[in-house]
């Protein structure tokens, strides 16, 4: 039987994302490969999550579930010592008057920030034009769909009340 290899207990805090979901999760031991969480909502065996603690991220799949402990295996190797080093990130920062502060290391130029905004409404723009592209295009089927369908009764009815001559 293979030895298993040797764990180290652990109580970390960290971030868990399944699919488009995040939640806490507490890191209870973790080995070169893998690592023993707990969650309210564990995810289902088999399933890919990302583990973040500060800006260390750990992408994993699940390979037991039992009650909300679960075991994964990770995608690469693990490093204990970035894991418990790094510091959990805080919520973003805000100044005096409330308002949130650039999160990033150096924060976005001028030209750079009109950029994206550019980008973004000419995004919004173009799936504007699909969007009425397609309801165009839908409602021209439709029209014709119920023309067709009223036509034959019309064309019977008419028939009838022509005067017979």
């Amino acid at each position: 039987m293979k030895q298993r290899e040797p764990r180290r207990s652990v109580m970390i805090s960290a971030r868990m994302r399944e699919g488009d979901c995040w939640s806490d999760a507490n890191i209870l031991n973790v080995s070169s490969r893998g690592l023993l969480l707990h969650s309210s909502k564990p995810p289902s065996r088999g399933a890919y999550i990302e583990v973040r603690r500060g800006n260390y991220v750990i992408v994993a799949r699940v390979v037991w579930t039992e009650a909300n402990r679960f075991g994964v295996r990770a995608q690469d190797k693990l490093s204990f010592d970035c894991l418990v080093a790094d510091k959990p990130q805080a919520k973003r920062p805000t100044n005096d008057t409330g308002a949130m502060v650039e999160r990033r290391a150096t924060p976005r130029s001028e030209a750079l920030e009109w950029r994206h905004t550019q980008c973004r409404d000419r995004s919004r723009s173009i799936q504007f034009v699909w969007f009425l592209g397609f309801g165009v295009i839908l409602s021209t089927f439709v029209y014709q769909a119920v023309d067709e369908t009223l036509s034959q009764p019309m064309a019977i009815l008419t028939g009838q009340l022509q005067p017979k001559g």
